[in-house]
C-alpha cells in the first residue's frame, strides 16, 4: 500500500467516521469496492433518507455569511468565494465559518510562487547542510541534512502560514465549497440531521478521492481502479 493509499484511506476513515482494516484496505482496488464497504459500514436503518446534506449545508453556510454582514442575494451556489471573502482576513473569516457551522473547512493553500520559493529555499538549506557537513563523515552529513531539512520545513511552514488564503482550484464557489464541506464532515452532518443517502455518499467518496490523488472528479467512477487509472501509489 503507497502512501497515497495510506493517505487515502484515512481520509476516508475520518470523513465517515469508519475503519477500514489493512488486510479490506488491500482488497479494494476500484471506487466501487470502496463505495459498497462505505455504504455497508454506514448503514443503519433509523436514518431517513429524505434530507439533502448539500442543501441544509448550503442554507446554513448561508445564514452564517449573512451574520457576518453579506446579503443572501449575494450567495448563491454559483458565487465565486472570491467576490464574497476578500483575501485581506480571509484566514480568520475561515476560521469564524468553521467555528460557528462546527465544521472542518477545507484547508488554504499557499500562492504557488510562496511554494516554489519553499521548495528552493529547503533544497538549499538541505544541500548546504550536507556539503559542510559531509567533508568529514559521509552519514554525518546524512543525518544534517535531515535534521536541518526538518527544522527549516518546520520554520518555512509556521512563518508563511499567513499567506496560506487561497482555496484549492476545485473550490472557487459556494457550490464547490458546500461539496467539500459534506465531503469532510459526513459522518458529523449524517449524525447531526439524522439522514443517510447513498447520493450523498457517492459524492462526498468521489470528491475525497479526486482531492487526495489530484485527479479531475469525472474520472472517478465506480469501476476505476486506483492505480490503473487514477495514479494512486
Amino acid at each position: 500500500m503507497g502512501l497515497d493509499t495510506v493517505e487515502l484511506v484515512m481520509e476516508i476513515e475520518e470523513a465517515f467516521d469508519i475503519s477500514i482494516p489493512d488486510d479490506r484496505a488491500s482488497e479494494m482496488l476500484t471506487v466501487g469496492d470502496v463505495y459498497d464497504f462505505v455504504l455497508e459500514k454506514t448503514a443503519d436503518s433509523t436514518l431517513k433518507s429524505s434530507t439533502c446534506l448539500t442543501a441544509v449545508v448550503f442554507y446554513d453556510l448561508r445564514r452564517q455569511l449573512h451574520s457576518l454582514g453579506l446579503s443572501h442575494s449575494e450567495i448563491r451556489p454559483k458565487t465565486k468565494l472570491d467576490r464574497l471573502i476578500p483575501l485581506t482576513g480571509r484566514r480568520k473569516y475561515w476560521q469564524t465559518l468553521s467555528a460557528q457551522m462546527d465544521l472542518r473547512f477545507p484547508r488554504l493553500g499557499r500562492p504557488s510562487w510562496l511554494v516554489f520559493l519553499n521548495c528552493m529555499l529547503f533544497a538549499i538549506v538541505v544541500s548546504a547542510s550536507f556539503l559542510g557537513f559531509a567533508q568529514d563523515n559521509y552519514i554525518s552529513g546524512i543525518v544534517a541534512a535531515a535534521a536541518f531539512g526538518l527544522i527549516s520545513t518546520a520554520m518555512l511552514i509556521y512563518l508563511t502560514r499567513p499567506f496560506a488564503i487561497y482555496p484549492a482550484a476545485s473550490c472557487s464557489t459556494i457550490r464547490d465549497l458546500v461539496t467539500s464541506l459534506v465531503a469532510i464532515n459526513y459522518s458529523t452532518l449524517a449524525t447531526r440531521y439524522s439522514t443517510r443517502s447513498q447520493t450523498d455518499i457517492w459524492n462526498a467518496l468521489q470528491l475525497i478521492v479526486a482531492e487526495q490523488l489530484g485527479v479531475d472528479r469525472s474520472l472517478v467512477v465506480p469501476h476505476a481502479r486506483f492505480v490503473q487509472d487514477l495514479g494512486a501509489n
